[in-house]
């Protein structure tokens, strides 16, 4: 009986460890025209800008914490050290600088919630204020 329950236990916790690996791209905006591709929020975040109305301003969480790793892996497809390459390259010919970056996901969601625009990535199933809307889902 006693293996049973480590055997459910354990499947329960792999169960809320996937879930974690989930990301919701959010936005402070009031309304958007449809929700974003996975195409769409990489060049959103690639190129720290937007088309919408209003225009949009990607913010990320600090190179080395665990949601940026997995919104790399799963959204950008790059890994942290072609990101930092392509920024530096961005900030060394003046063409773009990155996302403002914070160092919790707190902080990053404060900032969103206070700044009309904003766009960051969290993990799924996060408690997001009223305010804010999904516009990705990465599953």
């Amino acid at each position: 009986m006693r293996r049973y329950t480590l055997i459910i236990l354990l499947l329960l916790g792999a169960r809320t460890a996937i879930a974690q690996d989930n990301i919701w791209v959010v936005a402070n905006v009031s309304e958007v025209d449809s929700v974003f591709s996975k195409a769409d929020v990489r060049t959103l975040f690639m190129n720290n800008s937007s088309t919408q109305k209003p225009v949009l301003q990607p913010v990320a969480l600090s190179p080395g914490h665990r949601v940026r790793s997995i919104f790399n892996a799963k959204v950008l497809a790059l890994p942290e050290s072609r990101i930092q390459s392509y920024w530096a390259q961005m900030r060394f010919s003046g063409r773009m600088t990155p996302p403002k970056e914070f160092e919790t996901l707190e902080e990053m969601l404060e900032y969103i919630s206070n700044n009309e625009g904003a766009v960051g990535y969290m993990p799924a199933e996060i408690e997001l204020p009223e305010h804010l809307i999904v516009i990705y889902e990465s599953l």
